[in-house]
């Protein structure tokens, strides 16, 4: 009885550690106040609640984005929680399936425990019934009506006749006795008596049997518990190498994740810094449309000029002044993003250091390796190892042949999620040395624009130097080389995020590419 209860609970504890992990947040389950403030807070003052302190920059570089976004990364963090409780179930589990096999003694290859029926074995000894079992340990008592009785057949077996003899003569009474022609009357038979052997021998055997029904039950009874034990050993087992494929698939998600938070905190800081050129482009290009509407204004003063081009030179002003504010809004929602991402105090006049951008060609690597050392793929690779134990260790007695089918089934799935990943992969990763091939290709032409630029610039130096030029002409030139500089220096940040993205493809972790996903999203709209 202690045993099916022990196995019981051991199989109640199995099913409770099986269940999925939840995990929830505490401000998720405590309701906040609402309180209401009637003094305002500055921006630059923003603080996030329940974030603790936050950290005051004045200057911002790639490296400390990539740094602070790794060491306060909320996903990360959980991943990493996920995988020590993972580590810790594992171990208690494995506890459990060594305590299991302790105190059974279950070892691969026993079977169930047989107990021996008793015998007789024709010496007057049984080992089950009048001895001590020498292998079950067992000691049956016999009762004492049954010792009794054996005494008495042993008693009536060992008696025997007494002899006569006539001391009267020297054997003369022999000599006549054996002359005398006359028979010896017949004896009259005396009724037998039941012996005494009989009733042991029917009281052995009726204890015999009773023994062998007593067997028989305990072997059917330790056999049902045996089969308990082994059905939770194996459950144990089962959930065991779950848990370690859980844990392995947990780190691979771990390393997948820190490569996504370095390539997208560095391309959520180049857009930062695209944003902030582009304002600065917008300034620029407003103190030129101002000088438009000032030497309009001086054209008209000396009748060369209309209303209509004071107009259009306003228009064209104030249309980029409204551009200028779009941008810097932009600028300001991406800069106080990247602030709660990485935990520091909103600085709306924080400086941003530049990227130091090599500019080289992308050397391609074979697809295969890539996909080798992918963790998507790997991921799905223990999806493999896992279906495959599991068909493999299933339980024959129990499962029928529709769940044998099903398992297969299981399997075959997960070799074919493995066969259509690495294909949706191999189309990723060479969209991405695609895209970075062309965004090289941009840096190449923008570089060339810019050198050509600079040559005209440099003649249009002369040429102003010698009043060939005005100044006004002179300025707008000037722009408009600064103008290419920019579409340089952008180009050169979106090449450096097609080298960030190859990088962490190379590293592990393939990013789906823009072609790629606007492939898959023609695909799906056909199918539709």
């Amino acid at each position: 009885m202690k045993k099916g209860m022990v196995g019981a609970s051991l199989l109640a504890m199995v099913l409770v550690a099986s269940q999925p992990l939840t995990m929830a947040h505490a401000a998720d389950a405590i309701p906040t106040p609402v309180v209401t403030d009637t003094t305002a807070t500055p921006a630059s003052q923003l603080t996030i609640s329940g974030a603790g302190e936050l950290k005051k920059l004045d200057t911002l570089d790639l490296n400390t984005v990539i740094n602070l976004a790794l060491n306060d990364s909320y996903n990360l963090a959980l991943l990493q929680l996920k995988y020590k409780v993972l580590d810790q179930q594992n171990a208690s589990l494995g506890v459990n399936l060594v305590d299991l096999n302790n105190s059974f003694n279950i070892q691969a290859g026993n079977g169930s425990p047989v107990l021996h029926v008793p015998s007789d074995n024709g010496s007057g000894t049984d080992s089950g019934v009048n001895g001590d079992d020498p292998q079950s340990g067992s000691v049956t008592t016999v009762s004492p009506s049954l010792k009794a009785a054996n005494t008495v057949s042993a008693q009536a077996e060992d008696a025997t006749p007494a002899a006569t003899t006539d001391n009267s003569g020297s054997g003369s009474a022999s000599a006549t006795d054996a002359a005398d022609p006359t028979p010896a009357p017949t004896p009259t038979p005396e009724p037998s008596k039941p012996d005494p052997s009989d009733a042991y021998e029917q009281q052995l055997k009726e204890l015999q049997d009773a023994v062998g029904k007593i067997s028989d039950g305990l072997n059917k009874s330790a056999a049902a518990q045996n089969t308990q034990l082994e059905t939770s050993r194996k459950t144990l087992e089962k959930n065991i190498n779950s848990l370690d494929t859980q844990k392995e698939n947990t780190e691979l998600q771990i390393n997948e994740a820190k490569e996504g938070i370095k390539l997208g905190m560095t391309g959520q800081y180049v857009q930062l810094l695209a944003s902030q050129k582009q304002v600065q482009l917008s300034k620029d290009y407003i103190d030129v449309l101002t000088r438009d509407v000032q030497r309009a204004q001086t054209l008209q003063s000396l009748g060369s000029g209309t209303q209509e081009d004071i107009d259009k030179a306003n228009r064209a002003l104030l249309a980029e002044k409204d551009n200028l504010t779009n941008l810097e809004d932009a600028y300001q929602k991406a800069l106080i993003t990247i602030s709660f991402d990485l935990g520091i105090e909103y600085n709306p006049n924080i400086q941003l250091t530049d990227i130091d951008v090599t500019v080289e060609p992308v050397t391609k690597k074979n697809v295969d390796t890539i996909l080798s050392s992918s963790y998507q793929v790997q991921t799905l690779a223990n999806g493999i190892v896992q279906a495959q134990w599991e068909e493999d260790n299933q339980d024959k007695n129990a499962a029928n042949s529709f769940d044998e089918q099903a398992t297969k089934a299981n399997t075959e799935i997960a070799r074919q999620q493995l066969t259509q990943g690495k294909i949706d992969l191999a189309k990723s990763i060479e969209s991405s040395y695609t895209d970075a091939d062309t965004a090289y290709k941009s840096v190449v032409t923008a570089q060339r624009t810019v050198s050509d630029v600079t040559l005209d610039n440099t003649n249009m130096q002369i040429r102003y130097n010698a009043g060939v030029v005005t100044k006004y002409d002179f300025d707008k030139f000037q722009y408009q080389v600064h103008v290419d500089q920019v579409k340089q220096d952008l180009a050169k940040l979106q090449f450096y995020v097609q080298q960030a993205k190859v990088q962490a493809m190379e590293n592990g972790y393939i990013a789906a590419s823009s072609s790629a996903a606007a492939s898959g999203a023609s695909s799906a709209s056909s199918a539709g």
